[in-house]
């Protein structure tokens, strides 16, 4: 995530000593030099690659102009835990599945200055997953790899990253909120559950991926990275009328740790861990987790 343009991995790298690896500092050089010549075509060169240029938008730091909770080196952490929970997804390879249609039904319910949510205002990121849902649909039908269901999903998901898009830039902008934008936010929940609609097994958060191994003599160890249940956060925002407003919403937690090789661990062993004897939090998540 440092490579990715994450400060505050940089930061903790140093702090909690991970940067003192043999000839750390010429290959990181080596892969910094690397990754800041590649161009827009480079990052989306696949899906792998697609998939961590839309992360980079959460580990940019926020300046004036975004809410004040969004400029604290607590959030910057919560930024970094969501990009690896999300990186470790990604490595994981999870498929998500789904039947039901999206849409908004046209006799909506006034909400009026009821507080109803807010959305991490972040539209660049979200722009990014548009690009990349795009891309995975694209290739999947040149393939003649996607069926009625599945498709409908991505077309359902491209409809919920431009709501998302909109409302993020009115919320930057100060802007009162439609009465859609509204109910997109209140029933956002409810939105997600039929768009994930399908396979049970998809739906459970826990899972776990090995990333690197380390081989030697005695014992050979690889680094584990797992997302567990997901956590929640809450945040004070302020409203266009100036009312400040608190906001509560999921964040998905993350843990990374060290395993005998022979001990590799399934989703089903890293779930049985998580109940018995979960390993602790990576520490810098302690800047915003109480």
């Amino acid at each position: 995530m440092g490579l990715l343009g994450s400060k505050r991995a940089v930061y903790w790298l140093d702090k909690l000593n991970d940067s003192s690896y043999k000839n750390y500092s010429l290959r990181h050089g080596g892969l910094d030099s690397e990754f800041s010549n590649f161009s827009a075509a480079d990052w989306n060169r696949n899906l792998y690659w697609s998939w961590l240029y839309s992360l980079q938008p959460l580990l940019k730091n926020y300046g004036s102009g975004y809410p004040t909770f969004m400029q604290t080196d607590a959030w910057q952490d919560k930024e970094l835990n969501t990009a690896l929970a999300s990186w470790t997804e990604l490595r994981h390879d999870t498929v998500l599945y789904a039947k039901q249609t999206y849409g908004f039904d046209e006799s909506l319910p006034v909400l009026g200055d009821k507080p109803i949510g807010y959305v991490e205002p972040v539209p660049e990121f979200y722009n990014r997953l548009l690009a990349l849902t795009r891309m995975t649909a694209g290739g999947l039908k040149e393939m003649g790899a996607l069926d009625e269901d599945t498709e409908r999903m991505f077309e359902n998901s491209e409809q919920i990253l431009k709501k998302l898009t909109e409302i993020s830039e009115k919320e930057l902008e100060n802007e009162e909120l439609t009465e859609k934008d509204k109910y997109f936010i209140f029933e956002f929940g409810e939105t997600l559950k039929a768009v994930g609609d399908g396979d049970e097994e998809a739906k459970k958060a826990p899972l776990v991926a090995d990333v690197y191994t380390e081989i030697n003599p005695l014992t050979s160890m690889i680094l584990e990275e797992g997302t567990g249940y997901v956590d929640m956060v809450i945040v004070a925002y302020k409203a266009p009328d100036g009312r400040i407003l608190l906001a509560a919403g999921p964040v998905m937690s993350y843990y990374e740790f060290k395993q005998p090789m022979q001990d590799r661990l399934t989703d089903e062993k890293w779930r049985e861990m998580l109940e018995a004897n979960p390993p602790g939090r990576p520490e810098w998540t302690s800047t915003y987790i109480s």
